[in-house]
């Protein structure tokens, strides 16, 4: 039964991403939950480990070839100056291989990075053109999210190890429980953010629903950061997402979102074993921190004792030949990471992008601010932009950050493009006053 509804929805998916570029986008960001869904409900995803991304980037590959058929100017505003920085950094971290001290371990994290790398900067940012195109896809992401989420939560398959949900794919292979935890978080911040239909019935259901199945697959995956992060952010962006007519009722929203945190925790409690909860004790937190600060002073102590490593970095991957604070494959800190294994100017064209991606969020902002629907997708945009940022320096590094260099190409496209079409508008207006000005002249 659980086969035949996963490889079914899977199956629904990908023929909708080929048709709708909206499905196609969201399809991409629930990828890699989908996968694991596959693998643990069909033999053939699970002898077949990359056949579900395989499948899943042939569709969204069609459907972009049907996308640049029928956009207007598909090209304008893809080939940003974001979008060459993050080739320039993907490039250069490949480069430097020849240099660091990691090629054995970093090698293999390019080449398998290499083809959603492909997927997610240089093919996805093509299927949303203008913000009614972002608004169907955050429509399409919440649908589909909820019955992939529905889907991993209700096979029996999946079972708990350490405090985290998986998948056993072989006797020394454990599924990814982060990216499920992302998942959630995102979900979770759609459904809270996401107000286009609030009056419609079956909008507010899924949107209720999506939230605490968000929630609930985020505490389940073990990833304590995403729900947290999802939880504050969702309160962070809600004056974004809509005006905030009255500041009352402004407060007592954020009182009721600062008490969905206990509420959270208390289905936590209820849904979590004690395994699974000691992951949320303060020593365990703590203990999480000091490791992740012990990876950053071992990375940067390195960086600075080798002045050859401010211009040209110490490396992709360096971290792992250099660290005194355990065996762990990248540091998690992705900027840092830019900084020490990439080096200063790399450093500096990264902070440039990042800079030019804050611009980009205000322009939207402010031009979308009296546009209630555009306002509310861009807020979702933005939480998500948030979202990431806090999560490649939780759990990151650079060729698996595919996720966040998708959110600022895209913001940069349609700053770009909305540009472009207010201009256009503008000229069309003003040739239609100055024809009705002849129209109105006098005869000589």
């Amino acid at each position: 039964m659980f086969e035949v509804l996963t490889v079914g929805a899977f199956a629904l998916g990908c023929l909708r991403a080929m048709l709708s570029p909206a499905w196609g986008l969201a399809l991409v960001l629930v990828m890699y939950t989908l996968e694991q869904a596959l693998q643990a409900s069909s033999p053939i995803f699970l002898n077949i480990l990359p056949l579900a991304n395989v499948l899943t980037a042939l569709s969204v590959g069609i459907g972009a070839m049907r996308t640049i058929a029928t956009q207007h100017r598909p090209v304008l505003g893809y080939f940003s100056l974001v979008w060459c920085g993050t080739i320039i950094l993907f490039a250069w971290s490949l480069i430097s291989m020849a240099w660091s001290p990691s090629i054995e371990t970093g090698l293999p994290l390019i080449t398998n990075g290499l083809p959603y790398m492909v997927l997610f900067v240089m093919v996805a940012p093509l299927l949303i053109d203008d913000m009614e195109s972002a608004t169907k896809f955050l429509r399409a992401f919440l649908i589909y999210g909820v019955v992939v989420v529905l889907l991993v939560l209700t096979n029996p398959k999946f079972t708990f190890w350490s405090g985290r949900l998986g998948v056993n794919l072989s006797a020394l292979i454990r599924t990814n429980p982060l990216a499920m935890g992302e998942l959630g978080g995102n979900l979770l911040l759609v459904a809270a953010l996401f107000r286009v239909g609030a009056g419609s019935i079956f909008t507010n259901l899924l949107r209720v629903g999506g939230f605490f199945l968000g929630a609930v697959l985020a505490l389940q995956s073990g990833s304590r950061g995403q729900i947290v992060f999802a939880v504050i952010l969702a309160l962070v962006f809600y004056p974004i997402s809509t005006k905030v007519k009255n500041i009352m009722g402004f407060i007592w929203t954020a009182v009721g979102a600062i008490v969905l945190v206990p509420i959270v925790l208390y289905v936590a409690s209820m849904i979590l074993g004690a395994a699974e909860m000691r992951r949320w004790d303060a020593d365990t937190l703590a203990g999480g921190t000091e490791i992740r600060i012990a990876n950053v002073l071992d990375l940067v102590g390195a960086f600075l004792k080798s002045p050859l490593a401010w211009v040209a970095g110490l490396g992709f991957n360096a971290f792992t030949s250099i660290t005194r604070a355990g065996k762990e494959p990248y540091s998690h800190v992705m900027f840092i990471d830019i900084l020490a294994e990439l080096g200063i100017p790399m450093f500096i064209l990264f902070s440039i992008m990042m800079g030019i991606s804050v611009k980009n969020s205000l322009w939207l902002f402010r031009r979308f601010a009296e546009d209630p629907i555009a306002r509310t997708t861009l807020s979702v945009l933005l939480a998500f932009l948030a979202y990431q940022v806090l999560l490649v320096n939780k759990q990151g590094y650079l060729w698996a950050a595919m996720t966040f260099f998708l959110i600022i190409v895209v913001l940069a496209r349609l700053r770009k493009r909305t540009e472009e079409e207010d201009y256009d508008r503008a000229m069309l207006a003003a040739d239609e006053e100055s024809s009705q000005d002849l129209d109105d002249a006098p005869a000589q």
